[in-house]
């Protein structure tokens, strides 16, 4: 019943997004399902421990390093200096 509901949904309300769109929404769903502190509030908001925002930040950072050029990189601030601040 549920499938017979969504295929008159999509009859009546076509997705007119281009695919490089739903692409990036289907990429960004996955990426929050990979997240293990997310919650949901009962007023529907969201939560995420802060910590694995940073975690996930810092590792995006590393992981994209080799990017910038080196001349631009010397003028980056160290990471490893950033870290034992925070």
């Amino acid at each position: 019943m549920l499938k017979f509901l969504e295929q008159i949904w999509d009859w009546a309300f076509p997705d007119k997004r281009s695919e490089a769109e739903k692409e990036k929404e289907r990429e960004f769903i996955q990426a929050v399902n990979q997240l293990k502190t997310l919650r949901t509030t009962p007023g529907g908001g969201m939560a995420i421990d802060p910590e694995e925002i940073r975690d996930q930040v810092l590792q995006s950072r590393e992981s994209y390093r080799d990017l910038i050029s080196p001349m631009h990189r010397k003028n980056l601030p160290n990471s490893d200096a950033q870290t034992s601040q925070i």
